[in-house]
Order: C-alpha cells, then structure tokens, then sequence
C-alpha cells in the first residue's frame, strides 16, 4: 500500500499501440482532471475536515515527534503548540479547513500513519496489492481499534494517490455505507481566520480558467506518470516482439535442418 506506485489499472498492457492511442483519445486530457478526480480531491478535505473530535486526538496521538513538527508547517502553527496535550486538537480543527490540498494529504496522511501500519500489518504479503475482498478481510478489526472515521480518511488519502490500490480504495468510498461521506462541506465547520499565518498561504477557491499551482503540480505529476506508463509498455511490447521474432527465427531454422536431412 505504497501512495507513489501507478495504479493497478494503468499498468502496462499487451494491446497494439492503436488500441492504446485510441483509448487515451476518450480520456481526459493532461490539462484537466476528469470528474471522478475532482471528486477524490473533495472527498479528501470532506473526511478531514469532518473528523469529530475523538477521532482527531485518536489520531494525533500516534503521530510521531518529527511528525508532529510537519504538523505545525503544514498547518501555519507555532512549533510549540504540538506539544499542548489535549489543547491541540481544537487548534487542528480550526486550521484543517481551507489548506491546499498537498497539505490535506499531508496531513491526513500522518493522522492515519498507525490505521496504515495496522492495515499493512493485517493484510501481509497481499499488502503490495490488495483486492477489495483483501481489505474487507481486514478492515473490520482496524475499524474496531481506530473508528470508521480515521480509516475512511485513510482511504480517501490513497485515493488520490497513485498506489496499486488506489481503485479499491476509491471503490469503498463509492459503494461500502461504513464509509459515506456527505455530498458538501458542512456550513458550520470552523474555518481558521485569527490564527498565525506565519507567512505562508491557503488555498482559496479559484474561477475557472486560473492557475491554482498546486493543482498545476498535479497535472504535472500524474502527466509524468501517464509518460512513463507508456513508456513502459512500449518497452514490454517491443520486448515481446522480440522474443517472438527469435522464437520463430529459431523454429524456422529447426524446420529448415529437418528437411536438409
């Protein structure tokens, strides 16, 4: 369960280069993200920032010191007040909403460090590439330790991500009840306002049409990896065709031997 990995879905394939051409041609184009993308992203700030209140000490208390000192930086607070014990969770709270979203990850990714481990632990060798049948195996145990909520935010962070198990994940949130997320924001959580900034800025929402550079740092990443996916299956077929190529050359030698003799 590897958050970098490309999806199991999008690995190389055996089909001819026009099969995959034509395939890219009805997908969404490497300067947007598709519907289904948009909707992992809000998933994302909706599972974070609707935590309740147990399940956000739960999680902050197993994230580690150098963890906590990543919290402060992304969350533009004071590297003293990740030590104030049960003060810090309604500090959290109030700084969760509105942060852009390699932050949200961030964030959420050290939340849910332990349900992850614990995860990884249960699944064992199929950990690499679990099947949903894998993780319903497995997760009602880490649910049990750790609350629906922390797990659904695990799931919401891979995803967005590019790990093999990325599609399961998402399959979850879209059909399995434990994890329904609400369709919006709700209007009464707090959004930070007095707190310091310390220099540094949050996402605010952008009109259609302009640059919001951490999305741009998206596109560009899951561009490079849409590249080397291709890539790499060109290199598999052309090694294919040439082992046949060998294959047959060998084999029309071995005929050609038989009738001399």
């Amino acid at each position: 369960m590897s958050p970098t990995k490309a999806s199991k879905d999008e690995t190389a394939s055996d089909e001819p280069d026009e099969e995959i051409d034509s395939a890219d041609e009805s997908a969404p184009t490497d300067e947007e993200l598709s519907a289904e993308d948009e909707l992992d992203l809000k998933r994302l700030e909706i599972a974070l920032v609707t935590l309740d209140d147990e399940s956000l000490r739960r999680g902050l208390s197993g994230v580690t010191e150098k963890q906590r000192q990543d919290l402060a930086l992304q969350l533009n607070l004071p590297r003293a007040t990740v030590h104030l014990g049960e003060g810090l969770a309604p500090l959290v709270r109030r700084k969760l909403r509105g942060i852009g979203l390699d932050r949200q990850h961030a964030v959420s990714t050290a939340l849910t460090q332990r349900v992850n481990d614990t995860t990884v632990e249960a699944l064992g060798d199929k950990s690499e590439d679990p099947s949903r049948a894998d993780l319903e195996e497995v997760l009602p145990a880490v649910i049990d330790e750790y609350g629906v909520e922390l797990v659904r935010l695990m799931l919401a962070s891979y995803a967005i991500s590019d790990a093999p198990v990325r599609e399961v994940m998402r399959d979850l949130l879209n059909t399995d009840e434990r994890f329904a997320l609400p369709d919006e924001l709700p209007d009464d959580v707090e959004v930070a306002d007095d707190l310091p900034n310390f220099g540094l800025v949050a996402r605010v929402p952008t009109k259609k049409g302009a640059t919001d550079p951490e999305r741009a740092e998206l596109l560009e990443r899951r561009k490079a990896a849409k590249a080397e996916r291709r890539a790499a299956a060109q290199r598999e077929r052309a090694a294919k065709a040439a082992a046949q190529a060998s294959r047959r050359e060998a084999l029309h030698a071995s005929k050609h031997k038989h009738a001399a003799q």
